[in-house]
């Protein structure tokens, strides 16, 4: 039996590249401001509040034109945007150090307990982006979870950005204890951008080898 019927006709396939902008705006674009403005005399703390600017304005864009919050890009605007409101309290950009390794702590926490919860959380995020506000794609996608090889690539790879989390939190206390606050801040900054997208690609290629596995197996076509 297939399930290719149950497709909507006008569903685009996710793509890596679809991602891009997100990434750049989120991701790029802040620490080149904050860099930018440390550079015209800017206050270190004030500089990562100004690039803290762009990603919160993308995000209220996306909000007004579809109704949708960008879970990508509202994961990585909540890192700099915490340790920014952090540094301009205290005028002390050490704290956007603590802050982000807080979140991390947080993000990597959420991860880890969502293993012992029914779905876990990559399971939502990932239907976020293969369905949206489609219900249809949805349900088909929930559907899937009754496949025991989802079940078992969801956890694995919700273990995965569970641990990638809490490394880049020794990595940071590690660059902390011999770098500038400012040298972390920046290298942290591409360091949880960089590995925000290769696990957003390490998700991708998974799900690939999953859906040829999955119509191996279940003798049926991947039906998103």
């Amino acid at each position: 039996m297939t399930m290719t019927g149950q497709m909507p006709a006008a569903a685009k396939p996710f793509r890596i590249a679809m991602l891009l902008p997100t990434l750049i705006v989120d991701g790029v674009v802040p620490i080149a401001i904050y860099k930018g403005l440390e550079h015209y005399g800017v206050s270190p703390a004030w500089a990562l509040a100004g690039g803290c600017a762009v990603p919160a304005l993308n995000n209220l864009r996306t909000w007004i034109v579809s109704r949708q919050l960008d879970p990508i890009g509202l994961l990585i605007m909540a890192s700099i945007a915490s340790g920014a409101a952090a540094s301009v309290v205290s005028g002390n950009i050490f704290w956007r150090i603590v802050t982000d390794c807080v979140l991390n702590a947080a993000w990597g926490s959420t991860f880890l307990v969502s293993l012992f919860l029914p779905r876990p959380v990559l399971f939502y995020l990932i239907r976020e982006v293969v369905a949206g506000n489609d219900a249809s794609r949805a349900e088909i996608w929930n559907s899937l979870w009754n496949t025991r090889l989802i079940r078992r690539t969801l956890r694995r790879m919700t273990a995965i950005w569970a641990a990638v989390y809490f490394v880049e939190i020794l990595i940071e206390l590690a660059l902390a204890r011999t770098q500038t606050a400012d040298t972390v801040v920046t290298v942290a900054s591409i360091m949880n951008a960089g590995a925000t997208l290769a696990l957003i690609m390490f998700t991708h290629r998974t799900m690939r080898a999953t859906r040829s596995r999955f119509e191996r197996e279940e003798h049926a076509t991947w039906p998103l």
